[in-house]
């Protein structure tokens, strides 16, 4: 079963052969690694290169620079002769044998669509783990837990999984966002049609708050994540079981964006002006309810139908936390 390996270069000299590397030495042999450079101004074309001469497993695409998204979209038309895909970022490595493992229980289990494993996050040299227990969930299943991370904590990172090539069939990611993997790992659930399987397995490194680095901002800018959603929803015109997966994914976006804000002295004040008309779009639409406990669903309730007054209260509870 060949896996197809995406992986999207731009300006990651440093960090870029520890990637490749980690990549081409896997165990499980059966692989192609499309290198995209997406117009980075460094030397990271002329190494991805380097690799395809020494590799016929290595294929490399080069592009003008669109962004994450564009370069991971340009690769995903030269994976039809793998019926597995995956993707890794470049300043990214991974750990022995995860794809050896991967693979191993995908073949062994042809109900399973999409197999999820677990990764260190690493600042420096500081590395803490982020585990997932071992755990087979129905589609049905997966899709509540990825919206709200009660029974397993599946994250929307698509680095972190492997599809089977029929759950991400005719998929793309939203170019120009940069909250791009949450959409895409919905949609991939939702046109799953087997089983998630998670790994008890860190097998990603996932580098956070390197300079220049997407994560690292304190007040992120949802903005792009609910165009993402309308959009899905536009996509999925008359489907009424996805537009209310996706309500709930801009719901639960929408409560976790308002609590930050109103826990970041000054932030409220500043931002929440962006986000309230979000608020009257999502209470036009059904949602979830179910997914939530009876108390959840009254305090959502007062969040959608009275969101300044809900939130003042928030706030000043906030405060008072702050001063003791």
């Amino acid at each position: 079963m060949k896996l197809a390996v995406i992986v999207p270069v731009y300006k990651v000299e440093a960090y870029l052969h520890q990637c490749i590397d980690s990549i081409l030495s896997q165990s499980y042999r059966e692989l192609k690694v499309i290198l995209v450079d997406d117009g980075s101004p460094d030397g990271c074309g002329a190494i991805c290169d380097e690799y395809a001469a020494r590799d016929s497993r290595v294929l490399v695409l080069h592009k003008a620079n669109g962004g994450l998204s564009s370069a991971r979209n340009f690769a995903l038309p030269y994976t039809d002769d793998c019926p597995l895909v995956t993707f890794v970022d470049s300043d990214d490595w991974l750990e022995p044998g995860i794809y050896q493992s991967a693979v191993s229980y995908l073949q062994q289990h042809p109900e399973v669509s999409i197999l999820g494993y677990g990764h260190n996050k690493v600042q420096d040299t500081c590395s803490s783990p982020c585990l997932m227990p071992e755990m087979t969930l129905s589609r049905e299943e997966a899709l509540d837990s990825y919206l709200t991370a009660n029974k397993l904590a599946i994250e929307a990172t698509v680095w972190s999984r492997i599809y089977r090539r029929q759950a991400i069939e005719g998929l793309t990611f939203r170019e120009g966002s940069k909250w791009e993997d949450n959409v895409y790992s919905l949609e991939a659930f939702y046109q799953s049609t087997g089983d998630f399987h998670a790994l008890p397995i860190a097998g990603y490194n996932y580098r956070i708050q390197r300079p220049g680095a997407i994560t690292a901002t304190e007040i992120p800018d949802l903005r792009d994540l609910f165009a993402d959603i309308e959009e899905s929803i536009d996509r999925h015109a008359g489907d009424t079981t996805y537009m209310e997966y996706a309500n709930t994914l801009a719901l639960l976006c929408l409560w976790r964006c308002f609590r930050t804000l109103c826990r970041v002295p000054g932030a409220y004040e500043q931002e929440a002006h962006r986000y309230l008309p979000w608020v009257t779009i999502v209470r036009q639409r059904p949602y979830l309810a179910h997914l939530f406990s009876p108390s959840k669903r009254l305090k959502i309730r007062l969040f959608l139908f009275a969101p300044e007054a809900f939130l003042s209260v928030r706030r000043a509870f906030s405060s008072l936390k702050r001063r003791h």
